[in-house]
């Protein structure tokens, strides 16, 4: 009898064994980064903001994804995110897949913000505007419609991500000291009288330290003529990054 009973247990254990076993059925990316960042993904759409000069070409991402599963391109592969890139994750138990897309993108514009506000005849210069804020805008149904806001690094820097073949506008403030003046673009100081001399007659009288706006238009004079209401960003460089310096000022 138990000899019966040993041979039924070790039957248990060995069916026991040979039962298939639990697969995950789970198939997706928990996290995916890389040395400069970590996506951000919004459904299965990822996007990552890389530094500028980055080599999108031959970038390796590190990629957590759900347990037993597998993805491809695999993870900690040199890939190319010159164009958004597809990746697919297979459940463990291979009964369901999950589509994904990863964009790394550049930045298309770097701003640098100069605050004109503490200038004198004596001193007529600027300074770096860290923590000023830029507020780009798009034209969506005729109307300027706030669609980012960015704000500068301890440098005075900050970068505008987007695609290069849209027109935006934007405004810049800080603490009050802004880029437009009474719809006059801000464009520096006179440091000197040669500058004066050699700059777009201006509705009053220049003297070194005055605050220099811009001839918008182009008429070799600034008037009313070259008010605003937005600055406009155009003309962006189909490689490379466009340089725009911004100069504020609260008066």
């Amino acid at each position: 009898m138990k000899i019966k009973i040993l041979l039924g247990f070790f039957l248990f254990l060995l069916l026991a064994c040979q039962k298939e076993e639990i697969k995950n059925n789970k198939a997706s990316i928990a996290k995916m980064s890389f040395n400069f960042g970590e996506v951000s993904f919004e459904g299965n759409e990822g996007v990552l903001k890389a530094p500028e000069n980055t080599d999108l070409e031959k970038l390796m991402p590190t990629i957590s994804i759900s347990e037993g599963a597998s993805v491809y391109p695999p993870s900690n592969a040199i890939t190319d995110f010159t164009a958004p890139v597809d990746y697919t994750v297979t459940s463990e138990d291979q009964k369901n897949v999950n589509y994904y897309t990863v964009s790394v993108v550049l930045p298309i514009v770097k701003f640098t913000v100069f605050d004109c506000t503490n200038r004198s005849a004596e001193n007529p210069t600027s300074e770096l505007a860290p923590n000023a804020k830029i507020s780009i805008f798009k034209d969506i149904s005729s109307k300027k419609e706030l669609i980012e806001e960015i704000t500068t690094d301890e440098n005075g820097v900050a970068f505008l991500y987007g695609y290069k073949d849209w027109e935006y506008y934007f405004l810049t403030d800080k603490k009050g000291a802004v880029n437009l003046i009474d719809g006059y673009i801000v464009n520096g100081i006179f440091e000197n009288q040669a500058e004066i001399d050699n700059y777009p007659s201006q509705n009053q009288p220049s003297q070194i330290g005055d605050l220099k706006f811009m001839d918008t238009n182009g008429d070799g004079m600034v008037d009313a003529g070259d008010k605003v209401d937005h600055r406009r960003i155009w003309d962006i460089p189909e490689n490379g990054v466009k340089q725009i310096v911004i100069h504020i000022s609260k008066e």
